[in-house]
């Protein structure tokens, strides 16, 4: 399989369809991906956010411990490009407050591309075969000062595009929070780790960024609270993302989202927009999202069930 053909199988998996793969030369451009239902609804932002503490392996372990939970835990999955490319991927994490001080997290993705014909040089058909791309991460968090905590996260990502090519890396992040009452704001870096490594020999740089974000929560009345979220990641290819979302609450118990994320012409994710609306009783949560004004990724879904206490 030649190198324009890995290319194309990687555009069926959603979240490579960015030709950054090849002109930036970074492979695994899906550990990029946030998993969490409630950011998917505010244009993916909310690193520096501890309202759903359970994703933070994927993101900033650092937010745990200024978690209002003990213990969180959700499942999601994302339906990307239903009307293009098709993938699908179910995500699950968890995360706990150990102590007053110290937090955990861990957390796994899979996701499969749309299955595609293998053809031998000569024309003859081999079958099928369906891309897939695995992660798994692992992460603490703990308070340095009473509105100062650090994190970090590591994983391993790996990503089949067909029978003989496969990649592979270890990456990690690191962060720092500091909250002003009802303000976070973080600053890291993620997906600092090992080139990525394929079966055949190459090797490409992975998607390794600076990220500054800030959450703010504001309480209109008892009944009705607002937050707002943004964060700015510097990509070392030289991509730039920003993203800003606002969130409504009512009760504490209703949700509606909506969010801008914006991308430079080769970012992992490019420019678009999203809407969310969640729900929360007894500690159950129900969340989706709907990604919208963008050719390529437009109708993306996500939803997630989660649990926190």
């Amino acid at each position: 399989m030649n190198h324009q053909t890995i290319l194309t199988v990687a555009l069926a998996c959603a979240i490579s369809i960015n030709p950054a793969f090849g002109q930036n030369e970074e492979g695994l451009p899906f550990v990029r991906i946030d998993r969490n239902p409630v950011s998917a609804g505010m244009g993916f932002a909310g690193a520096a956010s501890g309202t759903e503490p359970a994703y933070s392996s994927f993101r900033n372990s650092s937010v745990i411990p200024f978690s209002a939970e003990r213990m969180s835990a959700g499942v999601s999955g994302q339906m990307w490009a239903p009307d293009g490319v098709k993938s699908t991927n179910f995500n699950f994490g968890a995360a706990a407050k150990v102590g007053n001080r110290f937090g955990v997290s861990i957390g796994a993705a899979y996701q499969t591309g749309e299955e595609y014909s293998v053809m031998t040089d000569n024309g003859v058909s081999k079958g099928t075969f369906k891309p897939n791309e695995m992660i798994v991460n692992a992460g603490v968090g703990f308070l340095i000062m009473e509105n100062l905590s650090a994190g970090a996260n590591v994983r391993f990502a790996s990503q089949k595009l067909s029978e003989d090519n496969s990649y592979s890396a270890i990456a990690a992040d690191a962060f720092l929070t500091y909250r002003l009452e009802d303000l976070n704001i973080t600053a890291g870096v993620s997906n600092i780790g090992s080139s990525v490594k394929s079966e055949a020999g190459d090797s490409f740089k992975l998607p390794s960024s600076a990220t500054i974000g800030a959450d703010w929560k504001l309480a209109l009345s008892e009944a009705h609270g607002i937050r707002l979220s943004s964060d700015t990641d510097y990509f070392f290819s030289g991509n730039v993302t920003v993203a800003v979302g606002a969130e409504y609450s009512f009760k504490n118990m209703l949700f509606a989202r909506a969010g801008y994320h914006f991308g430079t012409e080769n970012a992992v994710l490019p420019s678009f927009a999203t809407i969310g609306l969640g729900a929360k009783f007894l500690g159950i949560s129900l969340d989706i999202a709907y990604l919208t004004a963008n050719d390529i990724l437009g109708n993306t879904l996500t939803f997630g069930l989660g649990y926190q206490f």
